[in-house]
């Protein structure tokens, strides 16, 4: 069980060893806790130098404010998913026509599958422009 839960959460640890309580039960550490012991090597790499406070504004508003975006490429997806209906339209209704052969329940059933996936396929299309 430790193994497990050491690979599940293997920077716990040093997340967790400037912390005054138990990550896991919420419990307060007594103040002479961690005397004795050594800081974990890996709070090293944790401390990040400060950024100036112009960068740290700068990455803030990155956050926030959107980038323009081209929507080029989304318009070039539309109109390839457009012109594939008929493709499909085509495979679909090909598919009834052999199943018409066996039996027409079969084909009834390719009818449906292939309207819904060409209704999905539209509203898929619609649905990317919002």
């Amino acid at each position: 069980m430790k193994i497990l839960r050491e690979r599940r959460l293997p920077h716990r640890r040093i997340a967790a060893w400037r912390l005054n309580h138990c990550v896991y039960c919420g419990a307060v550490f007594p103040g002479d806790f961690k005397q004795g012991v050594q800081e974990p090597d890996g709070l090293k790499w944790i401390d990040r130098p400060n950024i100036p406070p112009d960068a740290a504004r700068q990455l803030e508003m990155m956050k926030v404010v959107p980038l323009d975006r081209d929507t080029r490429p989304r318009s070039v997806g539309k109109i390839l998913a457009l012109a594939s209906l008929p493709i499909f339209g085509a495979i679909f209704f090909l598919l009834y026509r052999i199943l018409q052969r066996y039996g027409s329940g079969f084909a009834i059933l390719a009818v449906v599958g292939g309207a819904i996936f060409l209704g999905y396929l539209v509203w898929s299309v619609f649905r990317s422009s919002d």
